[in-house]
């Protein structure tokens, strides 16, 4: 037989149910009993009819920023992209007139070699990313 552990909180524990046991206990009102359990069962009962009704306008908002983004999106992409005018010059006949870049183009100018996909992606690198300052564009000693 092993002896017990003492729990280092036994005399906390007791002191806190002597205290419980002190304090007195309000009679019971029946008015309140009915009334907090109906307001229960009406809670179960009840669907919340609410939360459709916002998932619905939550989905709805979301397809609109969709179609937003997609019809300002659209409107950047100029209607002829002059590709080969912008690009280097020992390339460019190789790049035809392409709207702005996506991945199909990138992927047919890579099908066209590397010098064609890096001539591309040099464009937009001039034409989209912001300038580097100059200590970037000094050269390496």
């Amino acid at each position: 037989m092993s002896t017990p552990i003492p729990d280092e909180n036994q005399p906390m524990c007791e002191a806190l149910q002597r205290d419980a046991a002190d304090v007195p206990k309000p009679d019971f009102d029946p008015a309140l009993h009915y009334a907090t359990m109906r307001r229960v069962r009406g809670l179960a009962e009840t669907p919340n009819r609410r939360l459709p009704w916002v998932s619905s306008l939550a989905t709805a908002a979301a397809v609109l920023a969709l179609a937003a983004s997609l019809a300002l999106w659209q409107m950047r992409v100029s209607p002829k992209g002059d590709l080969a005018s912008k690009s280097r010059p020992d390339h460019s006949h190789s790049l035809p007139a392409l709207p702005r870049t996506s991945l199909g183009i990138y992927q047919a100018a890579a099908d066209k070699g590397d010098d064609v996909l890096f001539a591309l992606l040099d464009r937009d690198g001039r034409e989209l990313l912001p300038a580097s300052p100059p200590t970037f564009n000094a050269p390496l000693y």
